[in-house]
């Protein structure tokens, strides 16, 4: 169990408290603080006292503190737990029945629904069953915002995993590692921290949002699935996510409510997913889907959006180090283009 965290005071107590009452047992909880300068630690070694925690010595923000803990553990399961997510008590217990019965699923996606910390209440309002793409490469998290009636309770193969407790089998993640390369965010990493921690299982050039679907996708396309299994179930207190709606009204709405930053890191990195991940193939047949999208995209940015016209800049800046890790991806593919353009959705 890892357990990344910056400054989670707010939430680590009842995130941790859910992780101790677990029927399964065969469980080692490891802490990674991303340089936290509130109380995390001292909440976390109260709450639970047989945590080992890790110190590191700056924020390398959720996906650079996932891919440095991977050297702490060999386990064949590793769970990358949020501190803003509740797991029920038989989570581990039937994520790893569904694991050794779907050999071929690379990470299982539980079913999610929404915490309401400030009532302290569980809700049946899904949070998310896992993501769905496209073929105008817009991606949604399943469900968002319904309320569970069990009509996501059967279990199945989905596009991608959504990155609050995804549940992953080692073997999986050491297939889709990478070599690190120089980090186009400096001095968010530098070359002793590489050579110290040498691979990437999150692209750590994404720094945040839509990592997850860059390793689902390079996992789907080494062979290795995402399951979603809904009899594991977790509690998420999420503060924005992508919109189910395709109107435009309700897309500029919602786009509103995510500040600046995280709206120019999405958009840039779901485009630098795109080109890491597509088969140029598919792109060209989803061409009137995904150019509709993307000229809508560019006139809302360019009216109503200007803080993430840099994005554009960056994804040019980043795109000769994004074919190089193109071509590393495709050279070890096991699937063809066909197979993928099943996952995109009209």
């Amino acid at each position: 169990m890892h357990l990344i965290v910056h400054n989670g005071e707010k939430y680590i107590s009842k995130c941790l408290e859910a992780l101790a009452k677990q029927t399964y047992t065969n469980i080692r909880v490891r802490v990674f603080d991303n340089a936290s300068t509130d109380s995390t630690r001292d909440l976390a070694k109260n709450m639970y006292p047989g945590a080992e925690i890790i110190k590191f010595n700056k924020n390398y923000i959720l996906g650079g503190g996932f891919n440095r803990s991977l050297y702490y553990t060999k386990s064949p399961y590793v769970v990358g737990l949020s501190v803003d997510v509740l797991i029920a008590p038989d989570f581990i217990e039937k994520a790893v029945l569904a694991m050794e019965e779907n050999k071929k699923a690379g990470v299982l996606q539980a079913k999610i629904l929404r915490w309401d910390f400030e009532k302290n209440k569980k809700t049946k309002i899904i949070d998310t069953t896992g993501m769905q793409i496209f073929k105008s490469r817009r991606i949604i998290n399943r469900g968002h915002g319904e309320e569970d009636k069990e009509q996501y309770d059967t279990p199945e193969e989905i596009f991608c995993y959504e990155g609050a407790v995804p549940f992953f089998r080692r073997e999986a993640l050491e297939d889709a590692k990478m070599d690190k390369f120089k980090p186009f965010y400096a001095p968010y990493t530098d070359s002793a921290d590489r050579a110290r921690y040498p691979y990437e299982y999150l692209d750590e050039d994404f720094i945040w949002y839509a990592d997850e679907v860059d390793l689902g996708w390079r996992l789907r396309l080494l062979g290795w699935g995402s399951w979603y299994e809904p009899t594991v179930r977790a509690w998420h207190d999420r503060q924005t996510t992508h919109t189910l709606s395709g109107s435009h009204k309700n897309f500029i709405k919602h786009r509103k409510t995510v500040p600046a930053f995280k709206r120019k890191l999405d958009f840039q990195n779901q485009r630098l997913t795109f080109i890491k991940n597509d088969f140029w193939v598919n792109m060209l047949l989803d061409a009137p889907w995904f150019l509709k999208r993307e000229l809508f995209l560019f006139v809302y940015i360019l009216i109503w959006e200007r803080s993430s016209l840099g994005a554009y800049l960056n994804i040019v800046r980043m795109l000769p180090k994004m074919i190089k890790k193109r071509r590393i991806i495709m050279n070890k593919k096991t699937v063809s283009a066909n197979e993928m353009r099943e996952w995109f959705k009209s």
